[in-house]
């Protein structure tokens, strides 16, 4: 008598079917972020060389690349310009160093445009906008930072009865471009430092540091599930044999 017969079933015939496409699929998942691995990586490093250049003005900058955002973000850039703070924002439900706040987000008239500033955090207490005790000086201001992509990733608020956004979730160039007009820039500019430098308020914020992600956590744990199903199915079909056979 064949032990191994019942695999013959319309059931177990299923059941091989399903392993395998399981233990393939399992497979390509995790091959998938091994792949979006490497482009981590490989943006990892246009970000390291972007963001170690010395700094451009901001006119050449655009004059060289355009206003192509992914070939001006993370770049350090210096502007000299104007801050509109009748217009601001503030980035509401942020934190820096584990405290509560928001950042506050200022146009900047310079010549070739508009371009939104990121200034830096306030504490959650700070009333505004324009946040109060967080004014920049006024008249030209010598602005040096990096530059930065619209953010999409959560929810941008409720504009008031006039539509237009004084508090937002993210730093939406689109949204922002339809009050503050045409010509603001598809990217944003995080301060670093700026002349004269103003008060106390608002702290400037890190720029973004280069980070692989989670992909490699993910691709290992496809690859287990993967051997699971693999190594699992045959240990079953086995098992089964030796009931059988006893039986």
């Amino acid at each position: 008598m064949d032990r191994y017969a019942f695999l013959k079933s319309p059931l177990w015939i299923a059941g091989i079917a399903i392993a395998l496409v399981t233990v393939i699929a399992f497979a390509n998942l995790g091959l998938w972020q091994l792949r979006r691995l490497d482009q981590r990586r490989e943006a990892n490093t246009l970000i390291d060389e972007r963001s170690t250049a010395d700094p451009a003005r901001l006119g050449v900058a655009l004059a060289t690349h355009g206003t192509d955002p992914e070939a001006l973000v993370y770049r350090r850039v210096l502007v000299a310009g104007e801050y509109d703070t009748s217009a601001e924002v503030m980035v509401v439900g942020t934190t820096l160093n584990g405290r509560s706040g928001h950042d506050v987000v200022t146009p900047l008239a310079f010549d070739g445009g508009t371009i939104a500033v990121d200034r830096g955090w306030v504490p959650i207490d700070t009333e505004g906008p324009p946040a109060s005790g967080a004014e920049p000086p006024t008249g030209t201001i010598e602005v040096a930072g990096v530059l930065l992509e619209s953010q999409t990733a959560g929810s941008l608020g409720t504009p008031g009865s006039d539509g237009v956004y004084e508090q937002v979730g993210r730093i939406d160039l689109e949204a922002l471009s339809r009050q503050w007009g045409d010509d603001l820039l598809p990217m944003y500019l995080l301060v670093e430092k700026q002349a004269p430098s103003g008060g106390d308020l608002p702290l400037p914020r890190p720029a973004p540091e280069p980070s692989e992600g989670p992909h490699f956590a993910y691709a290992i744990q496809w690859f287990i599930f993967a051997a699971i199903a693999l190594i699992g199915f045959p240990i079953l079909v086995v098992q089964n044999a030796k009931r059988k056979t006893s039986a």
